[in-house]
């Protein structure tokens, strides 16, 4: 016959989970079932942020290539069309070579631009999301940058900030402020 000796207690012990922490073991489980599981396998609310993540960019982009061109009688400018049914927004013109200054002052989109610097005529729409825009007093059409980086609108200068929203399953908004900060807000 094998002797045991002192450590039999100690086997005992170690046979298993309680009833209480197989309990909160479950208890956390549903939890996560509950909460957690249908925002990781549902989009829902995915495309406004996209759409806010791209508007940065772009806005980003153009706010840049303003203060590195200070060229006259070129406009620096995102066209924001919301009004409608092809949602979008990007730029003018593709091209800032010289002799192309009255395409950049435009008010359609280039669709030719790189697709980092736009949507496609329809993308918006498409995803159900809806665009507004204002600058606290009315609607705006573009957005440009002058050689400061400074925004101007075609309502009024950004004086008291510019907003963008992307409504659908949720919102998502772009802000632009007075002395040029572009942010998601």
């Amino acid at each position: 016959m094998l002797w045991l000796g002192p450590n039999i207690k100690k086997m005992k012990s170690q046979g298993g989970f309680t009833l209480l922490e197989l309990i909160i073991v479950i208890v956390i489980l549903g939890t996560l079932a509950v909460y957690a599981l249908p925002r990781f396998t549902g989009s829902a609310g995915y495309s406004e942020y996209a759409f806010q993540n791209r508007l940065i960019s772009v806005l980003r982009n153009m706010q840049i290539r303003a203060m590195q061109d200070s060229r006259p009688n070129f406009c620096h400018r995102i066209n924001l069309i919301s009004t409608s049914a092809d949602i979008a927004f990007g730029p003018a013109a593709r091209s800032f070579a010289s002799g192309n200054e009255a395409a950049t002052c435009s008010s359609t989109i280039d669709f030719s631009a790189p697709s980092f610097l736009r949507t496609d005529s329809g993308e918006i729409a498409d995803a159900n999301v809806s665009m507004q825009v204002n600058d606290g007093s009315a609607s705006v059409s573009y957005i440009q940058f002058d050689s400061f980086g400074v925004p101007q609108t075609s309502a009024t200068n950004c004086a008291s900030g510019c907003q963008i929203d992307f409504s659908g399953e949720t919102t998502a908004s772009v802000c632009v402020a007075s002395e040029g900060y572009i942010r998601a807000c």
